[in-house]
């Protein structure tokens, strides 16, 4: 799905991957939590890997990390690939409370 931007170059391979990255809010509630699955879900509409920043997070609710979880399961459905990077300890801590960690693909150091 295009946007019409014409954005998306096929000869394109940077080393970045700006465009494909989302870097989550520092605070992260149930009131975010459908602005949050539209970005993600426009995100994986147009790339194949997209990269979830969680290095700023200091505070995540439940709500959020099923989001989260949710996406992880549908990925091998979307054939699509989400990877968390540089997950906080609080985002580390709260996923190993739910029993998360593995799911997310997230491992506490």
């Amino acid at each position: 799905a295009l946007d019409g931007s014409g954005a998306v170059a096929e000869d394109s391979v940077s080393e970045e991957m700006d465009g494909s990255q989302i870097d989550l809010d520092s605070t992260l509630t149930i009131q975010n939590v459908v602005k949050l699955h539209e970005k993600l879900k426009n995100l994986l509409g147009a790339y194949d890997e997209i990269e979830i920043n969680a290095s700023d997070v200091s505070s995540i609710d439940t709500a959020t990390l099923q989001l989260l979880v949710s996406l992880k399961k549908d990925e091998v459905k979307l054939q699509k690939k989400a990877t968390i990077i540089y997950p906080s300890p609080r985002f580390v801590e709260s996923a190993k409370l739910l029993g998360l960690l593995d799911v997310l693909g997230v491992h506490d150091e």
